[in-house]
């Protein structure tokens, strides 16, 4: 059992990487553009969805609600 046992740590071991050897492998200015990309994919995409949305005169309870609302502001 213990040379299954050392086998495994050592095979383990061996598939392990150090935090320098994955900082180098990382590319930092692709991880930041991907994820800025990212982000402004999704600001689209809610721009657009809002954009397309449909007015709340077509939704009576939506207009009520926004109604009530606005007269609690102005109090």
């Amino acid at each position: 059992m213990y040379n299954l046992e050392a086998a495994l740590v050592y095979h383990w071991h061996m598939k392990t990487v150090s935090e320098g050897e994955i900082l180098e492998m990382a590319d930092l200015g692709g991880v930041v553009r991907r994820t800025m990309i990212g982000f402004a994919c999704l600001v689209v995409l809610i721009l657009c969805l809002s954009w397309a949305a449909e007015p709340d005169n077509g939704r009576p309870q939506a207009a009520a609600a926004d109604q009530a609302y606005s007269t609690l502001a102005e109090r």
